[in-house]
């Protein structure tokens, strides 16, 4: 059944019901107003097509398909960024740059840090990449973080996972890191003096080293809103610990029996944080 017969039948009765001096004309006007009528001087509709040799190529609307062996009308090729295209073709152009973004910053991904035992895969998915990730270690998933410019409050805790949306030399990208729960967990258990700050556990009774060598201290002095401050041994300038993780390139725990599973993550994550 043609759906637009209930919405067309309500129409009639409701133009029927109404005093009028001509009732068809009625009806034929409050079926054109709601565009149930069809206009034969409506031009039709087009529909793009993808060509064989990539791009879109236009059809009209409810034009037949020719079969391989019948000769096709010619249709006159577009230049790219032609003026006069209508927007469609704009919007069918513009998907097929990002898709194509969205591949070559996938072959970057893999290039990056495609042999890092954390990687486990990039997909491509349209104009947006998919990448999955089993963390180990919930120190590795802030350089993952700052590697994907995923902020913490993007994140999306699961069970046994944690999401995060972020981007990627300007590409939207999805992440799924595995096992991130049970790791912040661990972490938890293990800290003599934990605190957490934006999803990462810090253990405060351990000296913490930044990317540039330096080794900073927590005292027990904090500040009016709780944030410990550090210092470096021997000096009296104190740093909030939120202002470290962030100007320091992260923080990492000195320990007499490092642990063996972390790898850095190159730059640690080559090329820094996407850009949005």
């Amino acid at each position: 059944m043609n759906k637009n017969l209930p919405e067309a039948i309500r129409i009639i009765r409701e133009a029927m019901a109404m005093s009028s001096t001509d009732p068809a004309a009625t009806v034929a006007q409050a079926l054109d107003d709601v565009r149930l009528l069809v206009d034969p001087e409506r031009p039709a509709g087009t529909v793009l097509h993808r060509a064989a040799a990539g791009g879109w190529e236009r059809a009209p609307q409810g034009q037949p398909e020719y079969p391989a062996d019948t000769e096709q009308p010619e249709r006159p090729e577009l230049p790219k960024r032609h003026a006069q295209e209508t927007d469609l073709e704009q919007q069918a152009r513009a998907w097929d740059e990002a898709c194509e973004r969205a591949r070559r910053a996938a072959d970057t991904i893999r290039l990056h840090v495609g042999a890092h035992p954390a990687f486990q895969g990039v997909q491509v998915d349209g104009d947006r990449l998919l990448v999955s990730l089993h963390i180990v270690d919930q120190r590795q998933w802030g350089e993952w973080r700052t590697y994907f410019g995923i902020s913490h409050d993007k994140e999306r805790p699961l069970p046994y996972v944690v999401g995060g949306d972020g981007h990627r030399d300007g590409v939207r990208v999805s992440v799924v890191a595995y096992d991130l729960p049970e790791a912040r967990a661990h972490a938890l258990r293990i800290a003599k003096a934990p605190y957490e700050l934006e999803g990462l556990v810090y253990d405060l009774a351990l000296p913490q080293q930044d990317v540039n060598g330096g080794t900073w201290f927590f005292e027990g002095a904090r500040a009016e809103d709780g944030m410990p401050l550090l210092s470096q041994d021997g000096r009296p300038e104190q740093a909030r610990l939120s202002d470290l993780t962030r100007q320091a390139g992260g923080l990492t725990p000195v320990t007499d029996n490092p642990s063996q599973l972390v790898t850095p993550v190159m730059t640690t994550l080559t090329g820094g944080a996407g850009n949005a």
